[in-house]
């Protein structure tokens, strides 16, 4: 069936079994608004990336609903388009791996990619892994023995923190010291998937496309000035306090398990969306 915002009806035939989409609503859809009507900070000049940055480190720092250490042992944060930037630039540096339930763009850059097993992680080869999970919606099950096995083999770690910012309930140390890098977008927290930004943390990084754009202020402004007025108009956790309660209600209703991410649940241990049901409460408590 077509993809829709809001469900046409409260029915599990709206339960997004392919490709489940992120949740936005009444608010985030105002503010898309107010910035086609120019209603945001005019400012084109350099400010505005040491602005973003500043916001946003701010804003995933805040959450009250997650527990994400270790950014101290960073060296180095850069702006990026969004988690897709960030996973371009670790695969223009050579092969990757990454495992089977991750983020579906993998085997679109790769359509012959061998999935990687834990336990049997290919030595010195870099992995990409998303936290959450995009087929759990949660920190994978495995992640500390995945990391210490990485240590051990002397594979770089990148963490997807794709998801992150629609997200309750992570507890996780991006210190450890087999990971490289993190980098975590708006898209899927602010319904910013329009306007992909984000930031990535990395240590001891090698010069790259993204570095370079940063160091000589190539990045576009527009991405940044909009990201920055959604994050000055949207708290942290926006989406778990504004529906957290028709996320429940979805559950419950639709007899699904609740994952940590917003927009996805489990049916019978599969990852179904739910983003269209929650705009369709949204809609009736708003009539």
């Amino acid at each position: 069936m077509d993809r829709q915002k809001v469900a046409a009806a409260y029915s599990d035939k709206y339960l997004e079994i392919d490709r489940p989409q992120t949740l936005s609503d009444c608010k985030i859809e105002e503010l898309q608004q107010s910035v086609l009507r120019g209603e945001l900070d005019q400012d084109i000049t350099d400010q505005v990336y040491v602005d973003f940055k500043q916001a946003m480190t701010e804003w995933v720092f805040n959450s009250k609903l997650n527990q994400v250490s270790g950014f101290d042992q960073f060296d180095r944060v850069d702006i990026v388009n969004g988690c897709t930037q960030f996973i371009d630039s670790v695969y223009m540096r050579g092969p990757v791996q990454t495992l089977k339930g991750d983020y579906r763009y993998h085997r679109r850059l790769d359509p012959d990619m061998v999935y990687s097993v834990p336990g049997y992680l290919r030595p010195g080869l870099p992995l990409i892994i998303a936290m959450p999970f995009p087929s759990t919606g949660a920190v994978h099950l495995q992640m500390q023995e995945i990391l210490d096995e990485c240590l051990a083999k002397e594979i770089p770690v990148h963490v997807d923190g794709a998801w992150y910012s629609c997200a309750r309930h992570i507890v996780f140390d991006v210190g450890h010291s087999a990971i490289r890098s993190c980098g975590i977008s708006l898209s899927k927290g602010l319904g910013l998937g329009w306007n992909r930004i984000g930031l990535r943390w990395t240590k001891d990084a090698p010069a790259d496309a993204v570095t370079i754009m940063n160091d000589y202020r190539m990045n576009l402004r527009a991405p940044a000035m909009i990201g920055l007025h959604y994050l000055r108009n949207l708290p942290p956790d926006y989406l778990w306090t504004a529906h957290s309660k028709h996320y429940d209600q979805v559950c419950n209703d639709f007899n699904l398990t609740p994952t940590n991410s917003i927009h996805l649940a489990l049916k019978d241990g599969n990852p179904v969306g739910v983003s269209p049901l929650i705009r369709y409460l949204e809609r009736e408590q708003n009539k």
